[in-house]
């Protein structure tokens, strides 16, 4: 078995990012006689690149390196009112989420990749370093420009966000298709002030596009009482807003989404709706 690669620093790793390309593993502290690197792949140990390994909380700011893995952001994540740790503990079961970094999760091509549902609602932020120096772009450009291929060597290296108010409340949800690959997740945050939904957010990947915010489904709750009427409404408009900018008709693909939507909200409105 080949060596697996150790770079120290982010510029270090970016260099065996530009010299391997999609060849590229990455892996964190694991054994390599235990762990199966795929055929063909050059593993890249991502674990003692300081700047990756960490959560850094400040008064208005959270910065969280990629090489953490989802079961750390799981325990550790602060400052997003529990957005994160409850979208890690519900991508990754408890046998993988110790290994999975963030680096992974945010592939396109990851079965964990609705990480992102709950980064494009947090408006997050994606810190990339090249060989040829760094750059930070916004969550929803990084998807886009991940897709088309991103510059010769260069690796997300942070993610980082401001803080959500802590009058806030946040729900995440994800529904796997059954028989096949692929899954659907919405992540919301919204206030509640007498049981009525303030300023929700509404953000929901599908199985066809990357996370985006379902404006018409947000206007269906503002300013209404929590309640299933609410819920039920504002999950079938989310699926019908969804599938329309996927120029969708697929009847399988609605009810996943309104499901995510509907047990996201109604994870927020828990204890608020009347019985």
């Amino acid at each position: 078995m080949a060596a697996i690669q150790s770079p120290k620093t982010v510029s270090e790793l970016a260099k065996l990012v530009a010299k391997h390309g999609k060849r590229s593993y990455f892996v964190s502290g694991v054994d390599a006689a235990a762990d199966r690197i795929p055929s063909g792949k050059v593993a890249i140990d991502v674990s003692n690149v300081a700047a990756m390994n960490g959560i850094d909380v400040s008064k208005d700011k959270i910065v969280i390196g990629t090489a953490m893995n989802l079961g750390r952001v799981a325990r550790e994540a602060e400052g997003e009112n529990g957005l994160l740790r409850q979208a890690a503990s519900l991508i990754a079961n408890p046998l993988v989420r110790n290994k999975v970094t963030l680096l992974q999760a945010i592939d396109p091509e990851s079965p964990f990749f609705d990480i992102t549902t709950p980064l494009v609602s947090l408006e997050a932020k994606i810190r990339l370093q090249a060989p040829t120096g760094k750059r930070t772009i916004s969550i929803r450009e990084y998807l886009e420009s991940v897709e088309k291929g991103l510059k010769k060597g260069e690796v997300p290296t942070q993610i980082e966000f401001s803080r959500i108010r802590s009058d806030e409340r946040v729900g995440f949800f994800r529904v796997a298709r059954m028989g096949g690959k692929g899954s659907v997740s919405a992540a919301a945050r919204m206030k509640l002030v007498r049981n009525v939904c303030k300023d929700p957010e509404i953000v929901v990947s599908s199985l066809s596009l990357i996370p985006l915010r379902t404006k018409n489904a947000e206007k269906e709750i503002q300013a209404k009482a929590a309640s299933e009427e609410s819920i039920k409404k504002a999950s079938t408009i989310a699926a019908a807003e969804i599938l329309e900018l996927a120029d969708s008709t697929n009847g399988y693909e609605r009810s996943l989404i309104e499901i995510a939507v509907a047990r996201t909200l109604r994870m927020i409105m828990e204890g608020s709706i009347p019985s």
